[in-house]
């Protein structure tokens, strides 16, 4: 991961500044790793989004064709979001209401 990291890292960052350098009224970061990039400080909302680790597992099983074992390695080496500060920490349980739920929660605050 650090291999690829180092080479599309900046690539990426160009593109990114490219956007936000525009004058769009918004932009969604949809993105694990923003935490520790230069972007985090700059998001006027953070959205957490959660999901019970089994289902989590089976869904992201079923959608990447990985074994269990890859998952739970790639697990283990993704961030610790919980001493992080987010403005919405969503529950997601797959359910429509509960995202419709979100949106207008984040527009009462837009």
């Amino acid at each position: 991961m650090d291999i690829l990291t180092d080479i599309t890292w900046e690539y990426m960052q160009k593109k990114i500044d490219n956007i936000l350098n525009r004058k769009h009224e918004f932009v969604i970061l949809d993105w694990a790793l923003l935490p520790i990039s230069k972007y985090w400080n700059k998001c006027d909302i953070k959205i957490l989004a959660v999901s019970e680790k089994n289902e989590r597992k089976k869904r992201v099983i079923e959608r990447d064709k990985i074994e269990s074992d890859y998952f739970e390695k790639r697990e283990s080496k993704s961030l610790d979001y919980k001493n992080l500060e987010f403005d919405f920490i969503w529950e997601n349980n797959y359910q429509e209401q509960d995202i419709k739920q979100l949106l207008n929660d984040i527009c009462k605050v837009i």
